[in-house]
């Protein structure tokens, strides 16, 4: 593993870190407005906007990490009895399609994170503004894209030179 690799990877731990403690913080904040709900008959103000926010920081925060460590979904069952150039084929139609349609998600992101901010939207409640939530999941949308960059260059890599039989 090469030094832009491990930087990778220690990027990528971090924020999948930041995401298991927004699910801790979300669970936290649930039970809490739960009990307040029992005990004195109303809820914590703002809840269910925090929740919305806070679910926005789990869901994005892993995808980076996931990917790097090819945590997804695939169909290995298939494609693992091929020989590692073919398997590099494919990896590398995967890599381009997913790295499209996440440069694709990325500036949607960040153009409805510049909209967010250009017209002061907030939430409904606390009056939170939306868009650090819609940069940090454009950031972590453009982390994914340099995680998928690796694997399309290292599937390319593999066909070029071979897999580890050389074939």
């Amino acid at each position: 593993m090469n030094a832009f690799e491990k930087v990778l990877r220690f990027i990528t731990e971090k924020m999948a870190w930041v995401s298991m403690f927004a699910i801790v913080a979300c669970m936290a904040l649930v039970v809490t407005d739960v009990i307040r709900y029992q005990a004195v008959g109303e809820p914590v103000p703002g809840t269910h906007e925090v929740v919305e926010l806070v679910a926005a920081v789990i869901l994005s925060m892993g995808i980076g990490y996931l990917t790097f460590v090819r945590g997804h979904v695939s169909v290995g069952i298939v494609v693992d009895r091929f020989r590692p150039r073919v398997q590099a084929v494919f990896d590398l139609v995967n890599g381009v399609i997913a790295l499209g349609f996440t440069i694709w998600l990325t500036e949607g992101m960040v153009e409805m994170a510049i909209r967010n901010f250009r017209y002061g939207w907030v939430t409904g409640v606390l009056e939170i503004p939306r868009h650090p939530f819609m940069y940090l999941i454009a950031l972590s949308l453009a982390l994914t894209c340099v995680v998928l960059v690796r694997d399309v260059i290292q599937a390319v890599i593999v066909i070029r030179k071979g897999g580890a039989d050389g074939a």
